[in-house]
């Protein structure tokens, strides 16, 4: 019982530091993306940020084209028919391939924003570098990521910089089996929608069995498999950074975080800015980076 009242606590106390994230945090980096900005908004379906009545110059990518996300958001059992009106006419569909081959090579953005679709991406480092690729000279990326402590991923571990270092390797065209498995063996049957606390565990259970992970971790590795849409990436604010520093270090990017949010709700916000190259640093800088790799690494430790 002790445990049943301390979880309905924290849970009322995460709801309103929530709110205050949101109203104070992220509701004022949002409002700086002024209306005749040239956007980029990735994958938004039935949920987009950015409308194009009110940003005329909004340009939206998603999985498929307009008609097929009007078609199979209205299907009732999805739960979402009544926001399938949100969706905003498609103008680049995602063929597989890196995203910048879809626009016009002249077209570079002031804002990129994306919501619950970095993790879905099957090689991160490839997707960064096209979002790098795609800012203006003072552009910036917004992206909303789940945060694995708040959301059904709750049981799983960060993803480390491993992990998309040999996918990058391998470019596979679609998750391998190592990611469906960690993806399907940890999901638990509940997105709470804040950080859960011990007691909030409590009557939950797994979402999948060992068994059905296991089978599908072989599917995916048969040749011919089809993609399988999973959380392949799972970050907490701290892991995130951790890895964007590391990834830098590597000189696989120069996209590094100029604004990372608590977490709020099951998802935290970040914003990314093109930084100078590394091997453009002074010895002390890369110091400094090395540094903060430390710090975030301690970090890590207590997530």
């Amino acid at each position: 019982m002790w445990s049943s009242i301390t979880s309905a606590f924290s849970a009322r106390i995460e709801k309103l530091r929530n709110s205050y994230i949101k109203r104070t945090q992220i509701k004022k980096l949002l409002a700086s993306v002024k209306t005749d900005a040239l956007i980029l908004e990735i994958g938004g379906g039935f949920n987009p940020r950015f409308f194009k009545a009110t940003y005329p110059n909004v340009r939206h990518l998603d999985h498929c084209s307009t008609e097929e996300l009007r078609k199979k958001y209205s299907d009732p059992s999805l739960g979402v028919a009544h926001r399938a009106s949100n969706i905003q006419e498609v103008d680049f569909v995602f063929s597989g391939g890196p995203i910048e081959d879809l626009v016009p090579p002249d077209m570079r953005f002031d804002l990129i924003y994306g919501s619950h679709v970095l993790e879905h991406q099957v090689d991160l480092i490839t997707h960064l570098q096209s979002l790098e690729k795609l800012i203006a000279v003072d552009g910036r990326i917004i992206e909303v990521i789940p945060d694995l402590r708040a959301c059904f991923d709750a049981l799983r571990f960060p993803t480390v910089t491993s992990d998309v270092l040999v996918v990058h390797l391998n470019k596979p065209t679609i998750h391998q089996g190592k990611q469906v498995f960690d993806y399907l063996a940890r999901m638990v049957n509940a997105d709470r929608g804040y950080r859960m606390s011990e007691g909030d565990f409590d009557g939950l259970r797994f979402e999948h069995s060992l068994a059905e992970a296991q089978e599908k971790m072989l599917a995916m590795e048969e040749s011919g498999a089809t993609y399988f849409d999973s959380h392949a990436w799972a970050f907490t604010p701290t892991s995130f950074q951790l890895l964007m520093l590391e990834l830098r270090l590597l000189g696989l990017t120069n996209l590094s975080p100029s604004y990372v949010s608590p977490q709020y709700g099951n998802q935290f916000c970040v914003e990314l800015a093109r930084v100078p190259a590394v091997d453009t640093l002074s010895p002390q800088a890369i110091r400094t980076l090395n540094a903060q790799r430390f710090t975030l690494s301690r970090q890590m430790r207590i997530r």
